[in-house]
């Protein structure tokens, strides 16, 4: 994918990786806000409107509470005198069953006891109720109460009781009599359906839930714009860096090669030179090659990352041939190092790629192996197939590389201090360029290592058969 800045487009992979952090990192943030927000929000509301509820349970109890001993004179008038024993309903054993206000206070009207409302009971209404000193429920008005009897229990400031959808607050009513102002009189149970409350508290809850994933999308867009703003200038100081390792190196590839030539001319006719001036000549000429070495790498990596990999010019490669030819290459060089070389090489495995970089790549990686692998040593080349993949490996018994330096071997220009104190005629692009090279194949290269033990770097590519 390219995202143009300014027509400046982002095809390197680590700017695409820098970029996806930075969105992710920044919705993150804003999808934590949000979400801190709402929920704050959520809790502080389901607890006033609790609180709300509750105090109302309370204030209707008190309500109730000073009504409770008309209730239980005007009940015991009925119960006990037999004028009014025709507006009772009693259960089979002769208990009377509880009634509502209306009935309890129908006796004053003249007329004949009001029948029991058939009505179904509302979940969204109240209910009060009268208790006496024995905790019998004498009146009921409303239709909404809990199935269950009062608390064995039942404190001073009352009680709250929650059953599935019904909320209850039960509450002792104490006479007003000075001689003995402990003396319960009886209890008041007030209902109310917490269904209303709950459905509203789910509506804020959707409310808050499509809120946040609006704003979270409006964020993402302005993310996408923050990003890019933020990059752009980032793009572009890379992209003139990248312009000006590419200019410089191609600039200095011509005095540098014009030094070289002077030093060879000038070391094919050593009686021309000062016997005096001869470790200085080959001190140039060393430092010389070095230069030109580290421009053509630079140039090198500059190439390779201004461009997308174009694979028209690509073939099939077979890859044990170039293996089998780089360690005959290297095989003097070992003996010189008393570095044992050897290879387990399976033949006939072919990839799509550029001869020239893949030999380049291996070259590198088994130079790497040998230049850090001491006398006595062993480095073994293999080839093999695995699933889709070629699987090229290089490894060797050298000093190895520490497990908090592993992250860093194929930065640029990095180097080991050990690496350093030891050789000191490398660049520090070598793996890097060994990376690049890879990558550009569809392909990585891992490293598993142990400090003074050796390690071990691994190359996949895809198989030719395997489009890339």
């Amino acid at each position: 994918m390219v995202w143009d800045i300014d027509s400046t487009p982002i095809s390197n992979k680590r700017f695409r990786s820098l970029r996806n952090r930075l969105l992710f990192s920044y919705l993150l943030v804003i999808a934590a806000i949000l979400g801190t927000f709402s929920a704050a929000v959520y809790i502080l509301v389901a607890r006033d409107r609790h609180q709300q509820l509750n105090t109302h349970l309370h204030q209707v109890a008190d309500s109730s509470a000073g009504t409770l001993e008309i209730i239980v004179h005007e009940y015991r008038e009925l119960t006990t005198e037999k004028e009014y024993s025709g507006y009772l309903q009693t259960k089979p054993d002769g208990t009377p069953l509880p009634m509502t206000l209306a009935e309890l206070m129908s006796k004053y009207e003249g007329g004949a006891r009001f029948p029991v409302d058939a009505e179904p009971i509302s979940p969204l209404q109240q209910g009060v109720e009268w208790y006496n000193q024995q905790r019998q429920l004498i009146v009921r008005e409303g239709k909404l109460f809990l199935p269950t009897l009062l608390p064995a229990h039942i404190p001073q400031q009352g009680i709250l009781i929650q059953q599935g959808h019904i909320r209850s607050f039960a509450q002792p009513v104490y006479m007003a009599s000075a001689t003995n102002p402990e003396k319960i009189l009886g209890y008041i149970r007030v209902s109310e359906s917490t269904l209303t409350l709950e459905a509203e508290l789910r509506r804020l809850q959707w409310g808050l839930i499509v809120g946040v994933v609006t704003v979270s999308g409006l964020a993402a867009l302005g993310g996408i714009w923050l990003t890019r703003e933020s990059l752009q200038p980032v793009v572009q100081s890379f992209q003139q860096l990248k312009q000006f390792t590419s200019d410089a190196s191609h600039e200095l590839r011509n005095p540098l090669t014009a030094i070289r030539a002077s030093i060879a001319v000038m070391q094919s006719h050593p009686e021309r030179i000062h016997p005096a001036d001869v470790e200085k000549l080959k001190a140039i000429a060393f430092a010389s090659a070095q230069m030109s070495q580290l421009v053509d790498d630079l140039l090198l990596l500059a190439r390779m990352d201004g461009q997308e990999v174009d694979r028209q010019g690509w073939r099939r490669i077979t890859l044990d041939e170039i293996l089998e030819d780089l360690v005959d290459l290297y095989s003097d060089r070992a003996a010189e190092a008393q570095i044992s070389l050897n290879s387990q090489i399976i033949p006939n495995i072919e990839v799509n790629g550029d001869g020239s970089q893949l030999q380049r790549l291996f070259t590198n990686l088994l130079a790497n192996a040998l230049q850090y692998t001491t006398p006595g040593g062993k480095v073994v080349v293999s080839l093999q197939r695995t699933g889709i993949y070629a699987i090229v490996s290089f490894e060797d018994t050298g000093i190895g590389i520490a497990p908090e330096q592993l992250s860093h071997i194929f930065d640029r220009f990095w180097r080991t201090d050990q690496a350093r104190h030891q050789h000191d005629n490398g660049s520090g692009l070598g793996l890097a360029i060994a990376k690049t090279i890879a990558q550009h194949h569809q392909g990585d290269i891992t490293v598993r290592s142990e400090l003074g033990a050796g390690s071990c770097f691994q190359v996949k590519i895809p198989l030719a058969s395997v489009e890339p």
